[in-house]
């Protein structure tokens, strides 16, 4: 290596060694200290996180409360007759109230006089309608929706299952079998 540079002057060999080593000792403890400073803010964001998530959850708990009542409590709300073309057209009106206007192949299947659907022993006086709905929708996302709309209906539905497939086409295959019910009385 030289020892005078260009202009004659001697070259201080040790100089650019020094400089590296001071930013050396500048730039590793930056370096800890920044990482340090990152995981403290990730600590206080995960915390955060949780407390958030604990929010949410309670809020949903909050939400999904619902009360059921037993069926015996019930039986006197229970319409006394039942209609085919009322049930027909409530379901159409749910179809229609969630956007499902343009679902195809909707089909609605019933059976009247079926058996209950519950475990529990029911007066005989109570009727039940197994009702099936099949329709294929282009929205998969409606499949909850027309379920929340149907339940908001005056007249109790109970849903007893729901098969869905999905096409290549990402349409919904969709199949409820639901059951209504009414209290076969004579009140004259």
């Amino acid at each position: 290596m030289r020892k005078q540079d260009v202009f004659g002057r001697k070259i201080n060999q040790a100089r650019p060694y020094f400089f590296i080593v001071i930013i050396f000792a500048i730039v590793v403890p930056l370096h800890f200290l920044i990482l340090n400073l990152q995981e403290e803010r990730l600590a206080d964001l995960k915390t955060e996180e949780l407390a958030i998530q604990a929010q949410i959850d309670a809020i949903l708990l909050d939400e999904q409360a619902e009360t059921y009542q037993d069926i015996g409590q019930i039986i006197p709300y229970l319409p006394n007759t039942y209609s085919r073309q009322v049930v027909t057209s409530e379901l159409t009106y749910v179809k229609n109230l969630v956007g499902l206007s343009g679902a195809v192949n909707y089909q609605i299947s019933f059976v009247e006089d079926a058996d209950s659907p519950f475990e529990d022993d029911l007066p005989s006086s109570i009727q039940f309608v197994r009702v099936s709905i099949s329709m294929t929708m282009s929205n998969p996302d409606k499949v909850f929706e027309y379920i929340d709309a149907l339940l908001a209906q005056d007249r109790l539905y109970y849903i007893d299952a729901v098969q869905v497939s999905l096409t290549d086409t990402d349409e919904a295959i969709v199949t409820y079998t639901i059951y209504t019910f009414y209290n076969n009385v004579d009140l004259s």
